[in-house]
């Protein structure tokens, strides 16, 4: 892909930093599921053929999976393609669709705003804890959580604000 080339992100045209931007967050567990699948087949091939345990493979690869799902969700995951029960919103017309979408981004923004001091609390809290292979700190492994929290906020406001412009029809 070509550096000015446009690249679709949240249902709007981006370039240049935005789409470079994109392609990382992207490309970031992309590349943790590699290091998963490599630490994976090391930890087959050391057990079975050097009768060794390593487990520091299983440490690396519980603190990667737990990065990929809350970077994903975070960064990559878009708001239209999480699983959604939507037999009730669907059929409706486009003004009950936008209070529906509405009430739930006020809903869940409320929680993970509620949420955000006291989780960012005891992640900061997590430094006197350390993994029990690797000895690494609880607090910069759980880190992830915070970023998760905060773009969810993030995100929910920002979608709020495009549901209350006039252009809202096209963020439906």
């Amino acid at each position: 892909m070509q550096t000015g080339a446009a690249v679709e992100t949240q249902g709007e045209s981006a370039t240049g930093w935005g789409a470079r931007l994109r392609r990382f967050a992207t490309a970031v567990p992309a590349l943790m599921f590699a290091l998963v699948f490599l630490i994976f087949n090391y930890k087959i091939i050391t057990r079975y053929l050097e009768h060794d345990e390593a487990a520091w493979a299983d440490e690396v690869s519980v603190i990667l999976f737990i990065w990929i799902i809350f970077w994903a969700n975070a960064f990559v995951v878009r708001d239209k393609e999480q699983i959604t029960f939507d037999l009730v919103y669907r059929p409706l017309p486009e003004r009950w669709k936008r209070v529906m979408a509405l009430a739930r981004l006020v809903f869940v923004g409320g929680i993970f705003v509620w949420a955000l001091p006291g989780s960012l609390d005891y992640i900061a809290f997590l430094w006197r804890e350390r993994t029990p292979v690797l000895n690494l700190r609880l607090d910069l492994i759980y880190s992830c959580f915070g970023l998760f929290l905060i773009a969810v906020v993030a995100r929910s406001a920002w979608q709020i604000v495009k549901l209350l412009g006039p252009g809202w029809r096209s963020h439906i």
